[in-house]
């Protein structure tokens, strides 16, 4: 089969894209010219340079392709301009070149983000969208794109929405596992809030049963693991497979939100990524918990890998790319 494959350097598309290659696929795969390609050079695919933000640049990508996996977006930090740039009107690039061509599905990789914070958990598909940062604000309006396109143009479209994905070559949570291992990773409050993880693994099943079934077109599926865990069960899972006791520090909210503030001040005012933001306070002090049970039902999603293989794997993965002590 013929597939086109956006974001493909990146965490999610590089495993996706992988998984596609073994299989047997013939993969085309959108690389910006500052791409780290490395990896990609190893596998057979097609490596097709341009950008989401630029139509003409993208045409050769969809040409004679039977499928669209729409990954590539503009993540955790970044201006509100380069949020809407990419994850809007890059997908509306992606979706307007997409039209009259003979593409069996398009596969939306949307976000968990565009419906925030869960106050009665757990959340399903029907859940209204309340997207509270710049990130899923732009999610939430391309994902919106993407199901007008659906109705309008009748474009087979399929939206998937990641909980909170992890496993090896994730490089933003070597930081967080380190901090776990050091024993700095601060308690606030309870930490009894609910947290939906997706190993990777897990969410590449997901993502290509979606593209599979010819009955996904035009529904949302949320792909997370069996279930949601606690923050405390979260962190004590990963000191236990490293091997370390679990944190001790527990630092009051009123003071952390101070703390957040100062590291962000100080990213705007000196340039680099802040080491702690308000989206993670958020992250591990409210709810973020989903019912899956539409994949299950509907795409035959089974989530094989548990959160302590998944951890095990992922610490695996950082000691041998010096991540990890």
């Amino acid at each position: 089969m013929k597939i086109a494959v956006t974001g493909g350097s990146g965490f999610i598309g590089s495993h996706l894209v992988q998984k596609l290659v073994s299989e047997g696929h013939e993969i085309k795969v959108l690389v910006r010219k500052t791409s780290n390609t490395k990896n990609l050079k190893t596998l057979n695919v097609k490596l097709v340079v341009g950008d989401i933000r630029d139509r003409e640049s993208i045409e050769s990508l969809v040409d004679d392709v039977e499928i669209v996996y729409h990954n590539a977006a503009k993540v955790y930090t970044g201006s509100i301009d380069e949020f809407w740039s990419v994850n809007l009107q890059g997908t509306e690039n992606m979706l307007r070149a997409c039209l009259n061509r003979s593409i069996n599905k398009f596969i939306h990789v949307s976000s968990v983000g565009v419906t925030g914070n869960i106050k009665n958990p757990p959340a399903n598909e029907s859940h209204p969208y309340n997207p509270t940062f710049p990130y899923d604000r732009s999610k939430c309006a391309a994902e919106k794109l993407a199901l007008q396109y659906n109705l309008k143009h009748e474009m087979p479209i399929t939206i998937v929405r990641p909980t909170a994905v992890y496993g090896p070559g994730h490089h933003l949570f070597p930081r967080f596992y380190q901090a776990v291992q050091k024993g700095f990773f601060p308690f606030i409050g309870s930490m009894k809030n609910l947290i939906h993880l997706c190993y990777i693994d897990n969410l590449i099943q997901g993502i290509m049963l979606a593209a599979d079934k010819r009955e996904s077109t035009g529904e949302i599926y949320i792909i997370g693991d069996e279930k949601p865990v606690t923050w405390i069960e979260h962190i004590k899972t990963i000191a236990e497979v490293i091997g370390v006791n679990p944190p001790s520090l527990h630092v009051p909210l009123s003071l952390m939100k101070v703390i957040i503030y100062l590291s962000e001040f100080k990213s705007w005012m000196f340039g680099g990524e802040p080491l702690l933001t308000q989206r993670w306070l958020e992250e591990i002090t409210k709810n973020f918990a989903y019912d899956i049970t539409k994949a299950k039902k509907s795409l035959g999603y089974n989530p094989k890998i548990s959160l302590k293989e998944g951890i095990s794997r992922t610490v695996k993965w950082y000691r041998q790319n010096g991540l990890l002590n």
